[in-house]
């Protein structure tokens, strides 16, 4: 019996128990690993990955990866950074890859590291292939993260039939300090390269370690519950001191992110309400307010109603509109995690809650 994230085949030899032994090294030539439940998802390669590795993350074999990708890996099946391969996928799929900057610690060596992120150490290594050996404190490596598949429903920890929501190595350190409209950043985090966004201005995508970490999860949970795999589009979010930038007056404590709404298949801007895909953003409203750690999304009443449509067609309950959505309440009502704010039709502004350690964070 051989069992990856939860899910158990019978296979001609061998048992593979959880991703970090999966990526312990390449699976054996010839087996195969089927799930009931799985489906086709895209790929994006990272530096150094190889088509064993990346056959291990999936429980699938190499040989699948280049069948299935023949036409793009040719003859010789090469691979390169950036490059997207097809994979038909055993369910719970892995949440995309995501480059972040780690700060070594005294005490830390190259093992340790690998093994916190569960990496090869040889791709630990490579990416960071200028960095001496005998690296010393406070010395910045680069690591592709390797998160666990995420649960399609999340849930706390411990209820029966639930798992819980994952968690992303975020760098730590980011402080969110004073109110939204009036405070600033403490070693603020950039936002880390991933495949599930693209960042509009890197100079404006720094945010305390706790909403950074908060969004990757609700970004991961969203595709792996939706099947969405076009790109989020982020907007502003905090400068890396945080502060006042025009012409917003909040995000100046790294907790406010804006993010666009997903585009309909084929829809290359958002010129109007049509242009959106109601479905998918009622799941992305829905996945973050799953972490729980989200204080207010803000929307345009004329846009609420829309939404309220969508999760009224895919089956929500009134119970669960009534604590998400302000609508059909007026503007001014005090209710629902959606609330309105003019000009907030083509976007989301999310703000997150204050980390529960983070004593000098502040709300309204």
């Amino acid at each position: 019996m051989a069992c990856r994230a939860g899910i158990c085949v019978s296979v001609a030899i061998g048992c593979a128990v959880g991703p970090q032994l999966a990526l312990a090294g390449p699976p054996s030539p010839g087996i195969a690993l089927f799930a009931p439940d799985s489906e086709w998802i895209k790929h994006r390669v990272v530096a150094k990955e190889t088509l064993d590795w990346i056959a291990a993350r999936y429980g699938v074999t190499r040989s699948q990866i280049v069948r299935w990708n023949k036409k793009k890996l040719g003859t010789k099946a090469w691979i390169y950074a950036g490059q997207k391969l097809s994979i038909h996928a055993p369910k719970p799929v892995p949440p995309p890859r995501v480059k972040v900057r780690y700060r070594v610690k005294r005490g830390d060596t190259w093992s340790k590291i690998a093994s916190h992120y569960d990496v090869p150490l040889k791709q630990l290594r490579a990416w960071n292939a200028k960095v001496p050996r005998a690296f010393k404190a406070g010395t910045r490596l680069v690591v592709w993260t390797n998160p666990a598949p995420v649960p399609i429903k999340s849930a706390k920890a411990g209820e029966a039939g639930e798992v819980a929501m994952p968690s992303f190595d975020v760098e730590s350190g980011g402080l969110s300090i004073g109110k939204p409209n009036r405070g600033s950043l403490q070693r603020g985090v950039p936002l880390p390269d991933s495949e599930m966004y693209l960042v509009r201005d890197a100079e404006k995508a720094f945010g305390a370690s706790h909403a950074i970490e908060q969004m990757l999860t609700a970004f991961a949970n969203f595709r792996a519950a939706s099947g969405y795999e076009d790109q989020l589009v982020i907007g502003a979010m905090s400068l890396k001191r945080g502060g006042r930038f025009r012409p917003h007056r909040s995000h100046q404590s790294g907790r406010d992110v804006d993010i666009r709404m997903p585009r309909k298949p084929g829809r290359k801007k958002i010129k109007s309400a049509n242009d959106i895909d109601w479905g998918m953003t009622w799941g992305l409203i829905k996945a973050l307010a799953e972490t729980g750690e989200v204080e207010y999304i803000f929307m345009s009443t004329s846009r609420q109603r829309l939404l309220y449509r969508a999760a009224r067609d895919s089956g929500a309950s009134r119970a669960e509109m009534a604590k998400l959505i302000q609508y059909p309440g007026k503007a001014k009502t005090n209710k629902g995690l959606v609330r309105h704010a003019k000009g907030h039709d083509s976007h989301i502004h999310v703000r997150f809650k204050c980390a529960g350690d983070n004593k000098r964070c502040e709300s309204y």
